[in-house]
């Protein structure tokens, strides 16, 4: 049972750590005057709802949730936030593996804490003996 465990929380840790690099790895969804230009009159699509970015000076589609992150420099398409443990933004094309380090992190945390309680519960029961 204890090999269980043991592989359990390697698991959890590679999962982790993996999840973590493509995170990191992963381009957000970066919009830039090409993306808009390939998009957009290849499908001669009509962007009802924009602004132009003042930094970037291309066209955000605001129905898309496009936003500029200042920490970044750029614009992000569904951009959800800056994110300081990956020092990138969270956006459409890396926002599941962001998903999946988070989850993977709770359940890290939650397997060190009954380790540590489980390791002390242990220890006491072998200095009674």
């Amino acid at each position: 049972m204890n090999y269980y465990i043991k592989y359990l929380g390697a698991f959890i840790y590679l999962t982790f750590v993996i999840s973590l690099i493509l995170t990191t790895i992963t381009n957000p969804g970066v919009v830039t005057k090409k993306y808009y230009l390939e998009n957009y009159k290849a499908d001669k699509t009509i962007i009802k709802n924009f602004r132009i970015c003042r930094k970037c000076n291309i066209v955000m589609d605001l129905d898309k949730g496009t936003e500029h992150c200042v920490e970044c420099g750029i614009c992000i398409m569904n951009n959800d936030h800056h994110c300081p443990w990956t020092s990138k933004c969270v956006g459409k094309k890396n926002i599941k593996m962001f998903y999946i380090f988070v989850g993977s992190l709770a359940a890290h945390i939650v397997y060190l804490v009954f380790a540590l309680v489980s390791l002390a519960v242990f220890s006491e029961n072998l200095n009674k003996k």
